[in-house]
């Protein structure tokens, strides 16, 4: 813990603080049965399973069903009950949970966890449903605004630890944690409230049942997360063929992708469209798999018929990538990762706006790394050179906005900072 920032660390102190008096607070006010101690350490060791085996998200992070169990705690039962299994599942998660989160996760995650709940509870007092089970019309509407209002504050606690930790855009964090989130909390919102439904009407006894619609909503998460894995997979493949092919683009489109994704930060993409510029960016070459290896390491300068069959390789790409249901409209940035800003580019000299914004993101980045990598027939000029190319094609090779955006970030050494994707301690 002595690395983590400064604002990090502030921050996790008094959440740590305002959670463990609000437990405090709270078991105190609680009045504890045998019962209610053995509804404790159910829901308890519900949450710690949920919490032991979590599902890795493609941009880091983990998510997990604990909320189902955290929401059967809130509705059934008082703060004593339901903090002290939010604390629970949080601490002390068995196996690859507790591997993947060290011990400053774990503590803001109960922290959160609790805190979360407390704001949820607290609604639920005001609504006069606090406390006890109630299947009404008017409570089920309550519960459903204590999940959204669960959700929000899980979000906005998560938003705020993740800037701190790695000094990120509070906007950029909360929407990528809402696109997670949200569906996790549509699905484990009911799955939550039938937990509760068959609790209150089968105690201990239901706890088997408990355990059916938390696999099924673990595995609908597992399923979707090993869909988007395979989906990486092909595009590595893709890759790996044309680094094989090409010595020149190896390493080459991982650096693109990086300077991209740099760009893209910079000028508040929203998180979609940051991901499908990770897919393009990666795969911007990959129609040179279509160009013969004689005239890719050809050394010394091409013959114009070599040009030729080099400038047809975004054409090559599109085709190769449109055969890919998943990728959508990649294969479009692809193709015009070559345009040029007046128009004068290649395939179809499209120019300004008519470009994509993904390709003429690409097109900064490459650029640049082209100007400093080696090639067959000339050496890689410097940083300092390539900036000042950079400058000089700005509103006829490139877009002048991102240049320049990207210019100034060189200027701060952002070229030696590494992308952190964004991701959530949950």
């Amino acid at each position: 813990m002595n690395n983590l920032p400064i604002k990090f660390k502030r921050f996790l102190l008094l959440i740590t603080v305002l959670a463990s008096a609000l437990l405090l607070v709270s078991i105190v006010h609680t009045k504890w049965t045998s019962a209610t101690i053995t509804h404790l350490l159910i829901l308890g060791i519900l949450a710690v399973l949920c919490e032991s085996f979590p599902v890795a998200l493609p941009r880091g992070g983990f998510v997990t069903v604990s909320f189902a169990v955290f929401y059967t705690a809130l509705i059934l039962y008082p703060g004593g009950v339901a903090f002290s299994v939010s604390v629970l599942g949080g601490l002390f998660p068995l196996g690859r949970g507790a591997k993947e989160h060290p011990l400053f996760k774990r503590l803001y995650n109960s922290s959160q966890y609790l805190l979360s709940q407390a704001v949820a509870q607290y609604v639920l007092w005001l609504a006069g449903i606090g406390g006890g089970f109630h299947n009404k019309f008017r409570s089920l509407v309550i519960y459903v605004m204590v999940s959204l209002i669960y959700m929000l504050s899980n979000i906005s606690l998560v938003t705020i630890g993740l800037s701190f930790l790695k000094d990120k855009p509070m906007r950029a964090i909360w929407l990528s944690n809402m696109r997670w989130v949200l569906p996790n909390i549509i699905i484990l919102a009911p799955v939550g409230y039938i937990m509760a439904l068959i609790y209150y009407h089968h105690g201990p006894l239901g706890l088997l049942l408990l355990l059916i619609p938390l696999l099924a909503a673990h595995r609908s998460f597992q399923l979707y997360i090993t869909m988007r894995k395979g989906h990486l997979e092909t595009v590595g493949a893709l890759v790996q063929a044309l680094e094989a092919k090409d010595n020149y683009t190896s390493g080459h489109s991982s650096r693109v992708e990086r300077l991209a994704l740099i760009i893209a930060e910079a000028i508040e993409m929203s998180e979609d469209k940051i991901e499908f510029l990770k897919y393009a960016a990666v795969l911007h070459d990959v129609g040179k798999i279509g160009i013969s290896d004689v005239i890719l390491n050809k050394e010394g300068e091409l013959l114009e018929t070599e040009w030729d069959l080099i400038r047809s390789h975004p054409v090559i790409g599109q085709g190769i990538i449109e055969n890919i249901k998943f990728m959508f409209d990649i294969g479009k940035v692809v193709r015009h990762h070559h345009e040029r800003y007046d128009g004068k580019g290649y395939p179809d000299g499209i120019k300004e706006e008519e470009i994509p914004l993904e390709s003429r993101i690409i097109a900064v980045a490459d650029t640049y790394d082209a100007i400093i990598s080696d090639r067959s027939y000339r050496p890689g000029r410097s940083h300092d050179e390539a900036v000042e190319e950079l400058m000089r094609v700005s509103g006829s090779q490139l877009d002048p906005e991102l240049v320049g955006v990207f210019c100034d970030l060189m200027k701060n050494d952002f070229e030696q900072k590494e992308v952190c994707y964004l991701g959530s301690f949950t």
